[in-house]
């Protein structure tokens, strides 16, 4: 409170702020401050190792694209592509990574290797059997159909080599498999390609050298037991027709590791 002036009369000061006290200070003005010499301050740091985006007047270069700058200078390089992965290789990367020209080779190296003569025609392309016999029907021996099939879940896969005129029923023949009726289909594409490394029209026995064991042989009786003097298929290509002796060819697939399973069809 302030002190008494004159009689019946009060006079007021101020309240000063006591040393220590409770009184509220006159609050102060803050000084001017020129925000304009202030540096500006980045308010995230680019951390260390980031990369900087580059200058406006400073072209981008893109895969495959060679820029010229607006200085007329020379043409600048264009950035390196990614580098192409490298197909992952098999247990065979012979048989994997080749073309059919090359399985060809491989196949007659083969037979070369197991000292087995063989014969060979070309032809024109051809897919069924009716297309082939005009182009090899002069070679004296047995022709042959070949069936690339599968069971129902896909869980086991046959090659079935019959003579050229042959009829299959595969209800009969799932029977002889013991595969039950019903449960015997022809295999796609793809999986031919992925066992015995053939596409379609191409399917044939002597492509077993491919397989790693995941495909079952049936072989018609009538090969072995017809007194034939050749037995002919494709070799790995559907633009010719090879044909070697019955007894070395069942030396050829038993030497793949595979264990024919021979059935009469008559």
């Amino acid at each position: 409170m302030g002190a008494t002036g004159e009689r019946g009369r009060r006079s007021w000061t101020p309240m000063q702020p006591r040393e220590g006290g409770r009184g509220r200070a006159a609050a102060q003005p803050r000084p001017w401050t020129d925000h304009a010499s202030i540096p500006a301050t980045p308010r995230h740091p680019p951390r260390e190792g980031r990369r900087s985006a580059p200058p406006l007047d400073r072209p981008r270069l893109h895969p495959g694209h060679a820029q010229t700058p607006a200085s007329g200078g020379p043409a600048l390089s264009p950035a390196p592509g990614p580098a192409t992965p490298r197909q992952p290789r098999g247990q065979r990367p012979d048989a994997d990574t080749m073309a059919g020209p090359e399985l060809r080779a491989a196949l007659e190296e083969q037979l070369r290797h197991l000292g087995i003569p063989t014969v060979s025609v070309d032809h024109p392309e051809v897919f069924t059997v009716e297309e082939m016999m005009p182009h090899i029907q002069h070679l004296k021996g047995a022709h042959s159909k070949n069936l690339f099939l599968k069971d129902k879940k896909k869980k086991s896969y046959w090659l079935v080599t019959v003579l050229h005129d042959r009829k299959i029923n595969l209800n009969e023949l799932a029977k002889q498999l013991g595969v039950g009726s019903g449960n015997l289909r022809f295999a796609d594409e793809m999986s031919m390609l992925e066992k015995l490394k053939v596409g379609q029209g191409c399917a044939t026995p002597l492509a077993l050298f491919c397989d790693q064991g995941d495909v079952k042989f049936v072989l018609d009786s009538a090969f072995l037991e017809g007194e034939y003097e050749k037995v002919y298929f494709h070799p790995m290509t559907n633009t010719a027709t090879m044909g070697l002796s019955p007894d070395d060819f069942l030396t050829f697939v038993k030497k793949t590791g595979h264990d024919p399973i021979i059935l009469k069809f008559d």
